[in-house]
């Protein structure tokens, strides 16, 4: 596929970002369901990718603390269980690294002071700066490109499931 990664998956990501639940996290104030949801996807794909990351790059103790500190349970969208059932090759799981290890890394920082008073420990960083790296060395992968779009489909299907599962009028946590 012609173009840079990043390029490649531009529509998707915007189209996550611009889904009710994705703005809800922009605004910084999810309902909580929403949140809860949204960190469950995340601890499903980390349980599968993050043993073949750089231990900079692990997210997934630091989801549980988050999930544990908001105190209430939502089902898991199974959406992120049939994705991260999926995802059996390296170019698969790097796609999905690459999605969200750039969505905590570089958006992250953001969204960690927006959503004050919310649990955000997987927005905090021991070495950002090996896990930039890290995230740089799979952005130049353009061959990531299916795999990356493949994750962002399975984020922007989870959030339709959360959407549909938690109706509720936004609240903060």
């Amino acid at each position: 596929m012609p173009g840079k990664l990043w390029e490649n998956t531009r529509e998707l990501h915007h189209a996550c970002e611009a889904h009710a639940v994705g703005a809800a996290m922009s605004s910084g104030e999810p309902p909580l369901t929403w949140y809860v949801g949204w960190l469950e996807t995340l601890r499903v794909i980390h349980s599968t990718i993050d043993n073949h990351m750089p231990r900079s790059a692990h997210r997934l103790n630091e989801i549980e603390k988050d999930l544990r500190a908001c105190g209430i349970s939502v089902s898991i969208p199974d959406t992120a269980i049939e994705y991260a059932n999926s995802l059996k090759t390296k170019l698969d799981i790097d796609g999905a690294a690459y999605v969200l290890t750039g969505a905590h890394l570089m958006g992250g920082e953001i969204m960690r002071r927006r959503l004050e008073g919310y649990p955000t420990e997987h927005l905090v960083w021991d070495d950002r700066k090996e896990t930039l790296s890290y995230l740089l060395e799979l952005r130049d992968r353009v061959e990531l490109t299916d795999s990356a779009i493949k994750c962002f489909q399975a984020l922007l299907d989870s959030m339709d499931e959360i959407e549909r599962d938690n109706p509720c009028s936004p609240q903060s946590f």
